[in-house]
């Protein structure tokens, strides 16, 4: 296997005297969908919003291609090619389609091209000069992703793409991640939709309580009884 991409070395975060995260450690290595799955308040968000350097670490190290990063600040991990597409989308409703997506591409020089963006995301150049608060939730996801995608990430991280989605919907934003993944991209998944993260997965993470508790590939895990039984249905 590739080296790593992208390491986390016993992440601990506390909010307040509560511990969130408990020595998270885990690893992306390039051309990967990893999953980190569990049930709400596992403490997946947590870690990526720490991995995006948004919140405070007790203690634990974030390395990006063999360079210790956990000091960097969030715009500098950002323009290192680490982008993150937030829990809820975060997209800003009282701007149009297009200046959603025209901030996705701040930290690069240059015009702004959106071509590639509307091509993926035909409806989103139907509504370029729509406000964004007036789309649905899964044309405010793709708009997430396109802005996401036009920082030119090296890492997308997804926190929840799923939430709020109906089922279809949700088959087409997986439908959209695997594309973009054929394609290069690596992908690290937050999500609580441990059925479809591990469909479209190579490798994953289970986190329970603020700790890891199993991790391998993706197809062994959806097949794992304990996985299974907290899960999947089993």
């Amino acid at each position: 296997m590739n080296k790593a991409l992208l390491q986390l070395e016993q992440l601990r975060v506390s909010y307040g005297h509560v511990e969130a995260v408990k020595g998270v450690s885990l690893e992306v290595h390039p051309g990967e969908i990893v999953a980190l799955v569990g049930a709400n308040g596992a403490g997946k968000s947590t870690t990526l919003l720490a991995l995006s350097g948004l919140i405070r670490l007790v203690s634990g190290r974030v390395v990006w291609e063999n360079q210790d990063i956990t000091r960097w600040s969030p715009h500098q991990r950002v323009s290192g090619g680490l982008v993150q597409v937030a829990e809820g989308r975060a997209i800003l409703k009282t701007l149009t389609v297009r200046e959603n997506l025209e901030l996705g591409a701040y930290t690069q020089p240059g015009q702004a091209d959106l071509k590639p963006i509307y091509e993926r995301f035909p409806i989103l150049k139907q509504r370029a000069s729509q406000l964004a608060g007036n789309l649905s939730g899964g044309e405010q996801q793709m708009l997430a992703i396109g802005r996401a995608l036009l920082s030119q990430p090296r890492l997308l991280m997804l926190d929840e793409p799923s939430m709020g989605l109906a089922p279809l919907i949700v088959r087409d934003i997986f439908a959209i991640l695997r594309e973009i993944h054929q394609q290069g991209m690596t992908i690290l998944l937050v999500e609580q939709n441990v059925r479809q993260a591990l469909k479209l997965a190579d490798r994953a993470y289970v986190m329970e309580t603020g700790s890891v508790t199993l991790g391998g590939r993706a197809q062994d895990l959806i097949n794992d009884p304990r996985v299974v039984a907290a899960y999947l249905g089993g």
